[in-house]
């Protein structure tokens, strides 16, 4: 058999799910330069990342309190089209540190309509999300505003600097459509 024989593949490549048309509206560095003054404000530190199994985080934030210690690892985004390789990255990272740390998927603001049809109308994943426990966090830095709007992080002292922390409901927002869209899928209309 030769080296180019054998079982077919499927390559696995970009554009496998749903391509959304957005237009990024801050960049990676914009991004980090935001998240890095929220975290700082908030009494983290910054280490320089370092890889974590297959993955290379974009950010790393790091508190300690008493005993206790919080971590988080970032992926930046530019838009909801990036969701899907940087949630794969995030679960990637899981599965070396386990519960460890908290594993954020950081994006500037998206479309609401973008966001929706990802998450439960017109893609499935809102329910991988959740039971991998990944956390989406939108970042403007033109308000210089940090949200948390999927997940919460271990570290509770976040409430204190999210500019809106109960937009954290929009999650029990999209786990109701998602519940819904199951009930109908499983019983029908």
């Amino acid at each position: 058999m030769r080296k180019d024989e054998g079982p077919a593949r499927i390559p696995l490549q970009e554009g496998w799910y749903r391509s959304y048309d957005e237009k990024p509206s801050f960049t990676r560095s914009d991004l980090k330069r935001t998240l890095s003054k929220f975290l700082e404000y908030a009494g983290y530190e910054l280490p320089q990342p370092v890889p974590v199994g297959f993955m290379m985080p974009d950010l790393v934030g790091v508190r300690s309190e008493g005993n206790r210690r919080f971590e988080v690892l970032f992926v930046l985004g530019e838009g909801i089209n990036c969701a899907v390789r940087g949630f794969r990255e995030l679960a990637a990272a899981k599965c070396f540190r386990k519960d460890a740390a908290d594993y954020v998927l950081a994006l500037p603001p998206v479309s609401e309509h973008h966001l929706i049809e990802f998450l439960i109308e017109k893609e499935d994943w809102f329910f991988p999300i959740k039971d991998q426990q990944l956390q989406l966090w939108l970042v403007n830095p033109e308000r210089e505003k940090v949200d948390c709007l999927l997940g919460w992080p271990r570290d509770d002292r976040f409430r204190h600097y999210f500019s809106n922390p109960r937009l954290a409901g929009f999650a029990g927002y999209i786990a109701n459509k998602a519940t819904e869209k199951l009930l109908k899928e499983e019983f029908g209309p």
